[in-house]
């Protein structure tokens, strides 16, 4: 017969008086920056969201315009901007309106600054050679709400810094003209 098996099992001793409480001052201790952690987790799934509904948006916009039929090229710029917003709108993205979203035309030589090609122009029809160029579709949100603890975004020098808010998010997509 196993002696162990009909024992019965002690309890352990008992805390001494300086330690008893310990545990609650050590989660005291360490609640707040789990809970920190875990705010600055949601906070950047968040960001990552609103980012990649800007992306997803950007893309599709740049893809139909560079598809859009050459004859109709410049009508389809303002319906391409209008489904981009409801689009944006729809994946719960607040305060974006259309001077957010800009599209451009590019030559061949990829420069922004430079003058964008006749074809882009609303109401133009797209020439021959027009699948030489670009089209780039830019959405850009300014420090975007629904986040509920701005403080971990600081921006500064570092010397004087200053909590301001959430970063402006930009997404951009370039496609080759290809009219269909």
């Amino acid at each position: 017969m196993n002696l162990h098996r009909l024992m019965p099992r002690s309890c352990p001793p008992p805390a001494s008086p300086g330690e008893r409480g310990s545990a609650t001052v050590e989660l005291a201790l360490i609640l707040p920056l789990l809970a920190t952690l875990a705010a600055f987790a949601f906070q950047f799934g968040q960001l990552c969201r609103l980012q990649n509904a800007l992306q997803r948006t950007a893309q599709s916009g740049a893809r139909a315009l560079s598809l859009a039929p050459a004859a109709q090229f410049g009508q389809q710029l303002a319906g391409v901007s209008a489904q981009m917003l409801q689009d944006l709108q729809a994946s719960g993205i607040a305060g974006i309106t259309a001077g957010n979203i800009q599209l451009q035309c590019l030559d061949g030589t990829l420069d922004p600054f430079g003058t964008a090609p006749a074809y882009c122009l609303p109401g133009a029809s797209a020439p021959a050679d027009a699948s030489l160029g670009f089209v780039q579709a830019v959405v850009t949100l300014p420090q975007p709400s629904g986040l509920s603890f701005p403080f971990f975004f600081p921006s500064g020098n570092g010397a004087g810094q200053t909590f301001s808010g959430p970063p402006t998010l930009t997404a951009s997509a370039l496609y080759r003209y290809a009219p269909q």
